[in-house]
């Protein structure tokens, strides 16, 4: 019997577009709003490391944007998510979603059901993605933050860094690949045999 390969996919930044408007409203927030410049580390993806602001500012922004529906799906993510299901790939999305707000994920489903992309396999609320990746058996792990990325990594789980500008580039190594597009995620899952092309 032919081993089924899980794959795991991040939303935010990965399926979703969602990180590029967080990133500016941060920015908006940072200079407008608040009127402060708290930018400590520009490469960081997570706001929390990103600025200098206080935990009240920190709630004032999440509140802002957590629910935000402001985001749309990334070209092509149906299409080789399909040929990944169509392949025998088991499809688990690995999402920090839901942390703040439940209904986040709320929004998260609707949008990938008006995209008819109807995988049904979530883990929420996640920030550290190795215990989920070693626990479900996910043998690749696409996702847009550097650190995740170089944690799975290292500990031996095939991951596709999908980068995005103004992020940290990391080097490729033999289970770290650096992706820009849905396009690259298909010619490297196919290179694998994750996908069947036909």
């Amino acid at each position: 019997m032919k081993k089924i390969k899980r794959i795991g996919v991040d939303l935010d930044g990965v399926v979703f577009n969602s990180e590029s408007y967080f990133m500016a409203e941060a920015e908006i927030y940072d200079r407008s709003v608040l009127k402060k410049n708290s930018l400590l580390n520009p490469d960081e993806p997570r706001v929390q490391k990103k600025y200098a602001w206080t935990e009240k500012e920190l709630k004032g922004y999440i509140e802002r944007t957590a629910c935000s529906e402001a985001f749309d799906i990334m070209p092509c993510v149906k299409e080789v998510l399909d040929a990944a299901v169509d392949s025998g790939c088991e499809v688990w999305f690995v999402s920090a979603r839901g942390q703040f707000d439940e209904r986040e994920t709320v929004i998260a489903k609707k949008k990938l059901k008006d995209a008819g992309i109807n995988i049904e396999n979530f883990v929420w609320g996640k920030l550290d993605k190795k215990e989920i990746c070693l626990s479900k058996g996910i043998s690749l792990m696409i996702d847009d933050r550097y650190d995740v990325c170089e944690n799975l990594s290292a500990a031996g789980i095939k991951c596709l860094y999908f980068h995005a500008l103004g992020r940290k580039m990391l080097k490729d190594n033999p289970f770290l690949k650096t992706v820009y597009n849905w396009g690259e995620i298909f010619r490297y899952l196919a290179d694998c045999d994750y996908i069947e092309v036909k």
